[in-house]
Order: structure tokens, then C-alpha cells, then sequence
């Protein structure tokens, strides 16, 4: 027994010692976003009410007396905090704001099996500080709690198709299906899997029939005891939505909304590290080919959240997908921050393959030194956003169609300049100490 636990102890010093710099970016995140205040809005409300009549009355009912149209596991989620903190609006947002930090921690994870442990935690900072993120955070949406099990059900599909695991498969399906009986919208994480499996040919993965019976049991199991039990309704249920039926229809959609959107939501810089990222990759795909298929899987994945709502609104002209762009692509924003932080594996492959002191040592070194200069101005476009915009916030094409942030409690504004400049302080030192440490070692020996 007590060797057992000296076991267990020693892997959890070897575990914190490689990847404690992800503690200060979790730190910087916690205080960007209790620090901004708490919002509200039509949607926050409808889900607050389902989660109380969850307590109240055992199921998710709104004031129509019908049940929410939504998938309900979310709610469920909540009640035990619920029960035991009490219910208010702002321990709902506590609640938000939680999963939100499990959404870093679960994107540094998937970074790190990805792209490797510093571009991982590059991204983790990225998405814990860029408005975006922190505004969903302060509001009571269950769209982080849906993300946090997303983000783990594809981190551990990877492993299981990497390893051909069954057991590992089934239990990805089960975190799957958390996710997707939370919120419809984890199903858009079924295309980075799907690109990895078609497009990594290493692994010697094959799909059947009996390992993607063993992935959807769970999700089918939940769906046939809700909607075709408690919820009364059909087994497509899930699928059905009433942003999907509403009866006002958008009737000159502005053909750039999302673009204005995204960069309202994260600004310019995070983007323009994307691109100078597969603008690299184009350049020096010789150099770096073996991950070219990564940049791929985060291009797909965007391109088919973001194609979908294009065709919802300038295809079908539907109102709630173009009103509500900012929470259907969503999911897509973990992608954008780890195409963006790529850059930082790309500039070490291109800083290792050639030596130094050399012309073209020198050029790549820019190079890499403007890809280092986009990531931080992210991070400091994401603080200086966060300080500038408090109060009402709104996220849209133009000032009639936008999807609104209300003010439910102010932030500390004495403050707030101070916990935002010092986690951005703690970001950077949590990304560059480390690797100053680590290059001061090698001089040394």
C-alpha cells in the first residue's frame, strides 16, 4: 500500500514537473475572467430557468411549460452544485466560468498530443485570454461545459485510434456523448477526428462497423432513454431545433458577418498568426511536411463550422445562426488558437535545420521572430479588448443584428487593469521562463 502511493506520488512530481508552466496559464485565466464581471442575456435566462425547474421540478421545463429545446445533460450537471452552494444566477456562472478553465486545461492537452507541449500550452493561453472565450465564460451558456467534454472526448479518440484501442474507444464514445446531450454543437468535433483518422496513415487505424457501434452506443443509449422516454418526443429529438423552424427569416444577410464577427470576437492578431502559420507551411512544406496533415485537420474543422452557418444564412437565410454566429462557431475557436500556436513548432523546425551564425540562419530567425511578435500581440489585444469594452457587449455584423452581453453584476473596475496586466504577465513568463531556464542549462553543461 504505501509503496503503491510513493508510486503514485513520484508520477505526479514527474507529471507536475514537466507541465507545470500550464498552472500559471490556467492562474492568468481565472483572473481575466473573475475579474470582468457577469453577464446576461434571452439565452442565459431560458437556460437558468431549465437548470432551477431541474431542482424544482426534476426536468428542464422554460415558461412555456415544455421542456427546453435543448439536450439536457447540462442541466443535470448543474444541480448538484446547484444543491449544494444554492440556487443563484451567479453560482451558475461560477459554474461557467469552471468549465471554461477546464476547456484551457483540456485544449493544452490536446495541443500537447498534437503539436507538442509548448505549442499546446501557446494555445491554452491564447483561447484562456481572448474575449471570446472569456465573455462565455461569465454568463450562465452551457457551452463551455459541451466544449470541456468535446475537447476530452477528442483527445482521447486520438489516443484510442493511435493505440487501436477498443475500451479506449468506447470510453471517448461515452465522453462523446456527454457532450453532445449537453449540446448539439459537439457534433462539429466529430470532423477533426474523422480528418486524423483519414489523414494520419501511420497509425494503421481501420473503421469497421463493430468499433463505430462501440463510439455511438452511448450516444444512441442517451438519446432512446431522453427523447424517447422522459422527453416524449422523437429519437431525432436531438436534432431538432427550433433555431432551425423560426419564422423570421433574415432577408439581406451581410455576406461578411463573420469576419466581422471573429474579429470582434479575437481580434485581428490571433487570425494573422493563423495565417502567417500556413503561410509557413506553404513555404517550407518540405521542412516541415510531417505535420502539414495538423494544419489540415484545424483548416478542415474551421472550415465545416464555418461553412455550415454560411449556408444557414446566406443558403436558407435563417435568423438565430446569423444573430447567434458567436455562439455557433464557438467550437471552431480552440482550432484558430491552435493553428496560431503552431507557429511556435514550426519555428524551432526551422530554427534546427540549419546552422547558426549563417545568412539564412539569421532570415529564418526574423521570420520566427515575427510569428513570436503575433502570438504575443494576441495576447495583448485580447487584454487590452477586456479592459477597453466593460459593460454592455455586443458581437454582430452591424449595431441592429448582434448578439448582446448585458451587465448582471460590475467588475471591480479599481482593479481590473491590474489583474488583466498581471496575467498577461503570468502568461508570458509561464511560456518564456522555461524555455530561457532550459537554453541557460545547455550553456551550462
Amino acid at each position: 500500500m504505501l509503496r503503491g502511493n510513493l508510486v503514485e506520488i513520484k508520477n505526479f512530481r514527474k507529471l507536475l514537473s514537466e507541465h507545470y508552466p500550464i498552472l500559471g496559464v490556467l492562474l492568468a485565466s481565472f483572473l481575466v475572467s473573475t475579474s470582468t464581471g457577469t453577464y446576461t442575456n434571452w439565452d442565459a435566462q431560458l437556460e437558468f430557468e431549465a437548470a432551477s425547474n431541474v431542482i424544482a421540478r426534476g426536468f428542464p421545463f422554460v415558461t412555456t411549460g415544455l421542456m427546453i429545446n435543448q439536450p439536457p445533460l447540462g442541466f443535470y450537471m448543474d444541480a448538484p452544485v446547484f444543491h449544494i452552494w444554492g440556487l443563484s444566477y451567479l453560482n451558475g456562472v461560477g459554474i461557467a466560468t469552471a468549465f471554461g478553465l477546464g476547456t484551457v486545461l483540456a485544449l493544452y492537452a490536446l495541443g500537447t498530443l498534437l503539436y507538442g507541449k509548448w505549442s499546446g500550452l501557446m494555445a491554452a493561453a491564447l483561447f484562456g485570454l481572448v474575449p471570446w472565450h472569456v465573455y462565455i465564460s461569465r454568463i450562465f451558456l452551457i457551452d463551455n461545459q459541451s466544449l470541456f467534454f468535446g475537447l476530452l472526448f477528442l483527445t482521447l479518440s486520438i489516443i484510442a485510434v493511435k493505440k487501436n484501442s477498443e475500451k479506449l474507444i468506447l470510453t471517448s464514445g461515452i465522453l462523446f456523448a456527454v457532450a453532445f446531450m449537453t449540446k448539439l454543437f459537439a457534433i462539429f468535433l466529430l470532423v477533426p477526428l474523422l480528418l486524423i483518422i483519414f489523414l494520419h496513415k501511420d497509425w494503421n487505424f481501420k473503421v469497421t462497423v463493430r468499433k463505430a457501434l462501440i463510439f455511438l452506443a452511448p450516444s444512441i443509449l442517451f438519446q432512446v432513454i431522453w427523447f424517447g422516454g422522459f422527453a416524449n418526443q422523437n429519437f431525432l429529438g436531438v436534432y431538432i431545433s427550433s433555431d432551425f423552424t423560426h419564422p423570421e427569416l433574415v432577408a439581406n444577410p451581410s455576406l461578411i458577418f463573420l469576419p466581422i464577427i471573429f474579429v470582434k470576437s479575437a481580434g485581428w492578431f490571433l487570425f494573422a498568426a493563423g495565417l502567417f502559420a500556413l503561410t509557413l507551411a506553404a513555404v517550407y512544406r518540405k521542412m516541415i511536411r510531417s505535420f502539414l496533415w495538423l494544419d489540415a485537420v484545424c483548416v478542415g474543422t474551421i472550415a465545416a463550422i464555418v461553412g455550415l452557418d454560411l449556408v444557414f444564412v446566406l443558403g436558407f437565410h435563417l435568423t438565430v445562426p446569423y444573430v447567434s454566429a458567436f455562439k455557433y462557431n464557438y467550437v471552431a475557436l480552440p482550432f484558430f488558437c491552435l493553428l496560431a500556436s503552431s507557429l511556435i513548432h514550426k519555428g524551432n523546425l526551422l530554427l534546427d535545420s540549419i546552422e547558426r551564425k549563417t545568412k539564412e540562419y539569421y532570415v529564418k530567425l526574423c521570420i520566427v521572430g515575427v510569428g513570436c511578435a503575433l502570438l504575443f500581440g494576441s495576447l495583448l489585444e485580447s487584454i487590452l479588448f477586456l479592459e477597453k469594452w466593460v459593460g454592455f457587449v455586443s458581437f454582430g455584423a452591424d449595431s441592429v443584428t448582434y448578439y448582446g452581453f448585458f451587465v448582471f453584476s460590475e467588475p471591480n473596475y479599481r482593479n481590473l487593469a491590474l489583474y488583466h496586466n498581471l496575467a498577461l504577465a503570468i502568461v508570458v513568463c509561464s511560456i518564456a521562463l522555461p524555455s530561457l531556464i532550459t537554453i541557460l542549462l545547455k550553456r551550462k553543461k
